[in-house]
This record gives structure tokens, sequence and C-alpha cells, in this order.
């Protein structure tokens, strides 16, 4: 009996980890965009029941999203925008956080880029030792010897990582998908194939 309901609470936990680690992020990203409208609401009318509070401020939040978009695509919304970036651009380490956010979010938002163009093998921490990495761009050195960028994630939350430069010839290129990569990462290579390109 004891075997079974250690078995039965395993599989449960195993089974609700990913929906509540799903829920977390929902909950934050709603809290983040629709914080700012809820204050307004419930110092407007603080005795409303807080459901409706909620509802009307993710309703505003949504519509508040959708009327930039339509100022912004607008001549005079682009060129509004622009002004307001070439303010950003004077303000020294507010500059440097923007451009790294807005490059981030260009990448992931254009089809034509994709944020990982391609997954890769590294022997990383130690010769012998091998790792997935998601090549994310290229450079060459002084010497014109050529150089990937990698983003190097962690297991099993892959939002945290390192950020590598290694020469092309150190590593091994692997036919993987990045969303096949993704999953092997998060699950500790529990769902990584019976064959890899490790040489």
């Amino acid at each position: 009996m004891g075997q079974k309901l250690k078995y039965y609470f395993f599989v449960g936990l195993i089974s609700i980890i990913p929906i509540g680690i799903i829920y977390v992020i929902i909950k934050w990203v709603l809290e983040l965009s629709i914080g700012p409208a809820q204050s307004i609401i419930i110092n407007l009318f603080p005795s409303e029941d807080q459901s409706i509070v909620w509802l009307i401020a993710f309703i505003l939040t949504v519509l508040f999203i959708l009327f930039c978009g339509y100022i912004i695509s607008s001549l005079f919304g682009k060129f509004l925008f622009s002004e307001i970036e070439k303010i950003i651009s004077q303000i020294p380490v507010v500059n440097s956080l923007y451009q790294t956010v807005k490059s981030i979010t260009d990448s992931i938002s254009n089809k034509d880029k994709q944020a990982f163009s391609k997954v890769v093998l590294i022997e990383y921490p130690r010769k012998d030792v091998w790792t997935i990495a998601m090549v994310t761009g290229e450079s060459t050195n002084k010497d014109g010897k050529k150089f990937y960028h990698l983003y190097l994630p962690t297991t099993p939350n892959p939002t945290s990582g390192y950020m590598l430069y290694i020469a092309v010839e150190d590593v091994v290129e692997t036919d993987m998908s990045t969303e096949e990569a993704m999953k092997v990462v998060i699950s500790g290579g529990t769902l990584s194939s019976d064959k890899n390109d490790i040489p």
C-alpha cells in the first residue's frame, strides 16, 4: 500500500508541476500588465467587487494595448514614437536596457529572424562533457576567426543560462530543432532521443 501511495504521489507531482509553472507565469504576466489599471479602478471604486475590478482592468488593458498599436501604426504615431526613442537614447543606463529589451522583442516577433538559428553541442564545463547550446549570432575576431554566439540554457529553467563565444570549429552541429532542444533541457534529458550527435 505504501509503495502505491508513493507512486501515486510521484505521478501526481510530475503531472501538476508543468501546469503549476504555466499558472505562475500567466499570473505574473497578468499582474504585471493589469496592475496599473486595477490600481486606478480600486482607487475610484474602493467598494467594488474584486472580480469585477479585475475584469474591467483586463478589458481596459487590452483596449489600451490596441489603442497604442493603432496610434503607433499611424504616421503621427511613428513620428511620436521615434521622438520618444530619441529621448530614451540620451539617458545612459536606460538606453542600454531599452535597446537590449527591444532587440529581444524584435527577434521574437520577427518571423524572418529567429532568436535561435541552430542547436549545437559543446564541451562544457570541461573536455569530454557535452551540453546543448543555441546559436544566437556569429562574429569574427581581428584575425578573421569565426565565432558563434551561444546561449547555454540551464536545467530545468531554460530562461536562465550563460552567453558564450566559441570558435565554430569547436562545436558539433545537430539536426535538432529549438523545440526539441528545449524539451531535453527542461526534462533534464529524460525526453532526449536514444541517439545523439556526440563525436
